[in-house]
């Protein structure tokens, strides 16, 4: 198997595992948190049901009863910080991640801000007991740690990958995060149900710790310094890099001003909010729906659906 393809499938995997770490509080929470004194307007929907109507959609929500711990008593304003603070440090790091990653190498940043989400999973269940704000903190940590995930990969990809495999490539690895979401959802209302909401952090948490031992060993940020790459491989990336004009070290011009006057940019800038606002609203506000609002069981709400579609 050719060394950069083994690079794909590692950053695949790191992709599926940094979503394993990222979104499973959005589940999770439903668990944590007592809803009866969260002022939640619960079965909201039923209200304007008929009888018949109303047992046909409690047939389908009521289903074996389990110990959710519901451990805390915070307010829909708490749990709205505490969904929302991995952002407040995301949004700080996305710029200078793939400059850190041309220094410092894509191996050392990609690696450790999947090893961040580790950590933070091992740790959000005592910080979740100490106090809120500890959580809070914690989550913003872990996002400020994790916003270089994506320029790091596009740092990873300028190194390794040809220009004509990299649409391929791109599609194949940037994969990862959605599968990664679409398992960890219904992974975590299953855990909680057999082994508590603390298991639900853990278990991700080690997994992105194995993850990490697997990439820190076998990956390297040039093909020139990976010690099992054969030199036909090593000569095609080279020499594929170098012709299309894209291995230049010299400063580079940015044109500043095509760039923001560009309507193409400005018409994908809008149409990756408008996604990211979507995909952002299902997986951190759907399950708390699901559950507060609508009735359903944590493990049986499909909550991941709109991420196996996408």
């Amino acid at each position: 198997m050719p060394t950069r393809v083994a690079v794909g499938v590692m950053a695949w995997l790191g992709f599926i595992t940094l979503y394993m770490t990222r979104v499973n509080l959005s589940v999770i929470i439903v668990a944590m948190v007592d809803a009866s004194n969260s002022n939640t307007t619960q079965g909201f929907c039923y209200n304007h049901t008929s009888t018949a109507s109303q047992d046909k959609v409690t047939s389908l929500v009521n289903t074996p009863s389990y110990d959710l711990e519901e451990e805390f008593d915070w307010s829909e304003t708490i749990q709205g910080l505490v969904l929302g603070s991995f952002s407040y440090g995301y949004t700080v790091t996305q710029v200078v991640g793939g400059r850190l990653a041309e220094r410092y190498g894509a191996k050392w940043v990609f690696g450790v801000s999947i090893l961040s989400g580790g950590v933070a999973n091992l740790l959000i269940p005592t910080a979740a007991r100490l106090h809120y704000g500890v959580l809070i903190a914690l989550r913003a940590m872990q996002g400020f740690f994790q916003g270089v995930t994506w320029p790091s990969m596009h740092a990873c990809v300028a190194q390794w990958i040809p220009p004509l495999e990299r649409p391929n490539f791109v599609a194949f690895v940037y994969f990862g995060t959605t599968l990664g979401t679409a398992i960890t959802l219904p992974l975590s209302g299953l855990l909680i149900h057999t082994m508590g909401w603390a298991a639900a952090f853990y278990i991700p948490g080690c997994v992105a710790l194995i993850w990490c031992l697997m990439w820190f060993s076998a990956m390297h940020s040039k093909p020139a310094h990976h010690p099992r790459i054969s030199k036909d491989e090593l000569q095609y990336i080279e020499n594929a890099i170098r012709s299309s004009g894209t291995s230049s070290k010299g400063p580079t011009r940015i044109p500043w001003k095509n760039i923001a006057t560009s309507l193409p940019v400005w018409a994908i800038i809008i149409c990756d909010m408008g996604n990211t606002w979507g995909i952002s609203l299902m997986s951190k506000q759907l399950p708390t729906f699901m559950k507060n609002i609508l009735g359903f069981n944590i493990t049986m709400s499909f909550v991941e659906l709109p991420q196996v579609g996408n």
